[in-house]
């Protein structure tokens, strides 16, 4: 059984669980497979996040804005979440994008801020 944590940000008790399942590309036709990790967001301050396992650390994610913030495989509008930039071996930025609609992820190069 999971156990449901507490919000990192506010604090709020419990968490609502988000059922987050890869929903495209089902050969075969099979139907939609739950990601591997636990998804998360709290009703009262909209942290969005997840873990991989039940006793492994949330991981924060954001919304982002505009036109990142719809999926580019699926179309849901306001689908996408995003980490945080994380540095690569060979110095390269990158996060990685989540659907929370048809759970499609993917690495991205990230550039850097202007002037940064």
């Amino acid at each position: 059984m999971t156990s449901i944590p507490a919000c990192p940000r506010c604090g709020r008790a419990p968490l609502t669980a988000l059922r987050v399942a890869y929903t495209r590309n089902r050969w075969g036709g099979g139907g939609p497979r739950p990601r591997p990790e636990q998804w998360w967001e709290c009703p009262a301050c909209g942290w969005v996040g997840y873990r991989d396992t039940e006793t492994a650390p949330l991981t924060t994610m954001r919304r982002p804005e505009g036109g990142e913030a719809d999926c580019f495989f699926c179309g849901e509008e306001d689908g996408n979440v995003v980490s945080e930039p994380w540095r690569q071996e060979d110095g390269e930025l990158r996060d990685w994008i989540v659907c929370l609609h048809c759970g499609t992820s993917n690495q991205r190069r990230v550039r850097p801020p202007a002037g940064g």
